[in-house]
């Protein structure tokens, strides 16, 4: 299980990496210079479980090297996006993200070009959940 340190701390840095995302990215787009980002209520459950993809991943793979972790990081990361977009989008309609507009999507909740970004997001952040279990 989980403690409230490692969901909060998730929860917090998941929050501030999206509207920081979101705020450059609207910058880039459409060149808005109040940095304006933003993020939705449905994320603090999905952020809530990103601990757990990373105790499974450090106790199942710890001897494994940083490659092959970031991919399995990364296809937890698509498989948590599919799960909760398309639970969302059962839910009230609609998900939260949407990415019909990116070519390599799949029922507009994830998208292919983000494959560097979850592989990425695995290895950091597993510096970052090494850093919450020992505080």
């Amino acid at each position: 299980m989980a403690s409230i340190t490692l969901i909060l701390g998730f929860i917090f840095i998941g929050i501030t990496m999206e509207v920081i995302a979101t705020s450059i990215m609207d910058f880039i787009k459409y060149r808005d210079p109040r940095l304006k980002g933003e993020t939705y209520l449905w994320m603090l459950p999905v952020y809530a479980v990103v601990p757990y993809i990373y105790m499974f991943v450090t106790s199942t793979f710890k001897d494994s090297g940083w490659i092959v972790k970031g991919f399995i990081y990364m296809i937890a990361f698509y498989l948590l996006e599919l799960l909760a977009g398309l639970i969302i989008k059962a839910l009230v309609g609609v998900s939260p993200w949407n990415y019909k507009d990116y070519r390599f999507h799949f029922k507009e909740v994830i998208c292919l070009e983000y494959a560097p970004v979850w592989f990425i997001y695995g290895i950091v952040g597993e510096r970052y959940y090494e850093f919450l279990i020992s505080i």
